[in-house]
């Protein structure tokens, strides 16, 4: 019989917790057009990396600002957003290096004429699978929605015939940009709801009796 963790259930409320104010969808959103623009600059992929610190650090400032003195805050192992910022850095990383592997391969790096459609759809799937991830462990809807947006995004600009109005690479940068607002929109609207649903609490005096 496999024993049931005793604080699976807690860390679960926490992890909600750490989430439900909408600071980690916008401080993410923000990321992913991050790494979007990464992708048409290459050499900026190293600042997306060095970035994915200073963005965790933004969604603790942002938590902490709208959350303070009405949930409270609860402790969790790992930070969510850091989670959800490695996996919008690792849609756009990996991407470029199968992309680089399979234009090198052509003749040329980065040779936009050589570049595969389907790039925005390996994105998708590695974006979509943290989205879902974080919807299963803090049972958050939305996430579910961004996931559909990530698969759904994908194989539109994957099958979409654009023609030459775009160059190839612009399909991933669009998806990624089209995640991004997406996330960032309904992060604003989470944050202003969650604020009216719960009020700042009057500040008590520790010393009174």
């Amino acid at each position: 019989m496999a024993s049931m963790d005793p604080l699976r259930i807690p860390r679960r409320r926490a992890y909600r917790h750490a989430l439900e104010d909408g600071a980690a969808d916008i401080v993410v959103g923000i990321y992913t057009i991050t790494v979007g623009t990464a992708t048409q600059k290459r050499a900026l992929i190293a600042l997306a990396v060095a970035y994915l610190i200073l963005y965790a650090l933004a969604w603790q400032w942002l938590h902490d600002r709208i959350s303070s003195r009405r949930t409270g805050y609860a402790e969790v192992p790992e930070q969510p957003p850091r989670i959800l910022l490695t996996g919008a850095l690792a849609a756009g990383v990996l991407t470029l290096l199968v992309v680089a592997a399979i234009t090198i391969s052509l003749g040329k790096a980065w040779d936009l004429a050589r570049w595969p459609t389907w790039a925005p759809l390996l994105a998708g799937v590695i974006l979509a699978a943290g989205f879902l991830q974080t919807a299963l462990r803090s049972e958050l809807r939305r996430y579910y929605g961004y996931a559909g947006v990530a698969v759904v995004g994908s194989l539109f600009f994957w099958l979409f015939s654009f023609g030459p109005s775009i160059n190839p690479s612009d399909r991933l940068t669009l998806f990624l940009f089209v995640v991004g607002f997406t996330m960032v929109i309904a992060g604003i609207v989470v944050s202003t709801r969650f604020r009216r649903a719960h009020p700042l609490q009057e500040v008590e005096d520790s010393d009174a009796r």
